[in-house]
């Protein structure tokens, strides 16, 4: 089963400017799916994950002023 998921980045932000950024290159070759499913594993399901807590959407850094 294939669960397809999407998100906005908003482009007047700069966090998430950055973010766009650094994807272009992989939206070229349409493989932004696979960085972006790398990152999240890196960041959420490492091998201690008591050692590193899950960012809610609330507590995103680039939204905080």
């Amino acid at each position: 089963m294939i669960k397809r998921i999407e998100f906005t980045l908003n482009l007047d932000d700069p966090g998430d400017a950055e973010l766009y950024r650094a994807l272009k290159p992989s939206l070229r070759y349409r493989r932004a799916g696979a960085v972006i499913r790398l990152a999240l594993r890196r960041l959420l399901l490492r091998e201690d994950s008591r050692a590193v807590r899950p960012i809610t959407p609330y507590e995103d850094t680039h939204d905080k002023d």
